[in-house]
């Protein structure tokens, strides 16, 4: 009898599970963008009769999500960050579909791919200095987050991060215009993974990784040319641009797959730029680049490992000399393993060798050593989390000068530590972050110091703290004001306080505005102190000094307002003092369709003291 029972009600049971499993009770779908692209952690409400929620959930990331109905939905409700909310009629349905629109200026705090399609620039510095806080170095050889006093960030050219040790030349000459698709930025708390040059930020360029081509030619009749077509696992991508002078042409291929069970990313690359009447000294000069890198990444539950090799040449010749004017070449090797966690955890070590030849009075020739290991952990996330990080780097230099050799070797601790907190529930914050940074001088600059360091070859340190009250609403305001100091002791002797501020407005649904302003005065400024420009297309600048407690200030103000894939405008303008290009610029673009896959681009920019108009066709 007591058997019969139990039977009996577990029969109920499993009958009344399978009645609340009925497929009109569960309504799933998926959440896209208008790229396609799935929308991971959006929230998804559904809403009956008298506006009352019957079920709720969250998007995975694959971009699906599936909700438990109390009763019947009329509405799907879904919201994500930094996006517009929609609404949609379920009408019966049980498997629905929900497109909706980022707002992209809020989502990337970098310019997109459609940002580089339409902006008014050939010349990726440019483009990277309408983010906050970055600034151009003059002559636009580098760029640098915060650093008004000269571009001291790290290009990854590709993969490759390559500091020029000969002239202080970064990568972003090797880029014709509108070649560059692809950027991350990270800033300098992560400097101490590269032991030197990455003191103003890292800055991460390459190809686009999906089918585009892009030709245009300006009112001086400078063509400039973008193929980077997309064949599953090969990357290829040609490109080509003649504006001022400079004939830019580069190749790369790159190849992805899968291997042995992780990932296998490998890319070559051949850069090559004539400068006619605008080499050094006024002679046509050639620049050449090669590069080759290869990563192997892997994954587990407990571990996440990468493996990276670098190599790089960088050479100009002289075509009348018929001689090199400088000639640098890389070789680095890094590996890194990571422990994901509530702490994350990761360890790493970086080595790199570099040779260095430069002709200036005399031909200068030089070797730098690099060995770091490094231990870094995160915590949180990205609207309250903490971060500390300690790398240990022994450098040596080995430099042959004018006046004699000037050997060095340094064993120095780089540290870095931060973090963000929420100020309540009401989307403001507070940030604080300190970090150490190292530079090894260029070939150059170390020929035109005035004194020799009493301890062997120099070696700069870059101490950075900040402070930071900012806004998030997670829709469509982020504002953020900033103080810092940046001390940079050994080669150079500087000091500077600085204060910035940042505002990204979607001030509708298709109109944004992002704007921001910096303002830096020198402390205790030696007059001695010079920065050396680098090479750029115009020739070798002579190094300068800045007089005691002058003020370097940037504003930013950039307009858009763009409609999908349909009609674009951007109206973008700067204002400099201090820094070699005094006074306001304005430029602006548009950007129109006239197909499903082609569309008109016009445009107006100003660099190196020239007004540029263009006319050109996209295809995608």
């Amino acid at each position: 009898m007591l058997k019969t029972v139990v039977l009996a009600a577990l029969l109920a049971l499993t009958a009344g599970a399978a009645a609340g499993a009925a497929p009109d009770d569960l309504l799933v779908g998926s959440v896209r963008d208008g790229s396609g692209l799935p929308v991971s952690g959006a929230q998804v409400r559904a809403i009956g009769e008298g506006g009352r929620q019957v079920g709720a959930g969250s998007v995975e990331e694959d971009g699906t999500f599936a909700l438990v109905l109390s009763s019947t939905p009329q509405v799907v409700e879904v919201h994500c960050r930094y996006c517009r909310s929609q609404r949609v009629a379920v009408s019966g349905a049980s498997n629905l579909v929900v497109i909706v629109q980022r707002y992209a200026a809020l989502e990337s705090d970098v310019p997109t791919s459609g940002d580089l399609a339409a902006l008014p620039y050939g010349r990726i510095a440019d483009d990277l200095a309408l983010m906050p806080f970055v600034v151009a170095s003059a002559g636009d050889t580098n760029v640098s987050e915060r650093s008004l006093a000269g571009g001291r960030g790290l290009i990854l050219d590709s993969g490759v991060p390559l500091g020029d040790f000969a002239t202080g030349s970064s990568a972003l000459v090797d880029f014709p215009d509108r070649y560059v698709q692809s950027i991350s930025v990270t800033g300098p708390a992560e400097a101490f993974r590269y032991g030197s040059y990455a003191g103003g930020g890292i800055f991460a360029l390459g190809p686009a990784s999906e089918p585009a081509t892009y030709a245009a030619v300006d009112s001086g009749a400078a063509p400039a040319l973008a193929l980077e077509p997309d064949f599953a696992t090969v990357h290829p991508a040609y490109g080509e641009s003649n504006d001022d002078g400079i004939l830019a042409r580069r190749a790369d291929l790159g190849v992805t797959s899968d291997f042995a069970g992780g990932v296998l990313d490998a890319s070559t690359g051949g850069a090559s730029e004539q400068f006619g009447e605008y080499g050094p000294g006024g002679d046509a000069a050639s620049r050449s680049a090669d590069l080759f890198h290869v990563g192997y990444a892997t994954s587990s539950r407990r571990y996440r490992s990468f493996v990276d090799f670098s190599a790089a040449d960088v050479a100009v010749f002289d075509d009348v000399t018929e001689q090199n004017e400088y000639r640098s070449s890389y070789l680095s090797a890094d590996v890194r393993l990571e422990q994901p966690g509530p702490v994350t955890v990761a360890i790493g070590a970086l080595t790199t060798r570099q040779t260095a030849f430069a002709l200036a009075d005399v031909p200068l020739t030089g070797r730098s050593y690099n060995e770091t290991s490094y231990v870094e952990a995160k915590t949180g996330t990205e609207d309250a989390g903490a971060y500390a990080g300690l790398g240990l780097s022994d450098i040596t230099v080995l430099e042959t000068l004018s006046d004699g050799r000037s050997d060095g070797a340094r064993l120095a601790l780089v540290p870095s530590f931060g973090g963000r907190v929420p100020l309540g529930s009401s989307g403001i914050y507070a940030r604080a972050g300190y970090s150490e940074s190292l530079r090894v001088p260029t070939l150059i600059e170390s020929e035109t110091e005035a004194l020799t360091p009493p301890n062997g070859a120099p070696l700069e340190r870059d101490e950075l703290e900040e402070i930071a009250l900012g806004f998030d609403d997670g829709g469509r305001v982020r504002g953020e004001g900033i103080a810092y100091r940046e001390d940079v002791h050994g080669f150079d002797e500087t000091r500077q306080l600085g204060l910035g501020a940042s505002l990204v407005w979607q001030i509708a649904p298709l109109v944004s505005l992002r704007a921001w302003t910096l303002r830096a005065t020198p402390q205790d400024y030696d007059q001695s102190y010079q920065v050396f420009q680098g090479y750029d297309g115009s020739g070798y600048q002579s190094s300068y000094g800045v007089p005691p407690q002058a003020q370097t200030s940037r504003q930013v103000g950039w307009a858009t307002y763009a409609n999908g894939n349909g009609l674009r405008f951007d109206a973008i303008a700067h204002r400099d003092i201090g820094l070699g290009t005094n006074g306001i610029r304005l430029d602006g673009d548009a950007y129109v369709p006239f197909a499903r896959q082609a569309a008109l681009d016009v445009g107006t920019a100003q660099t190196v003291g020239k007004r540029h108009f263009y006319l050109g066709l996209r295809t995608r």
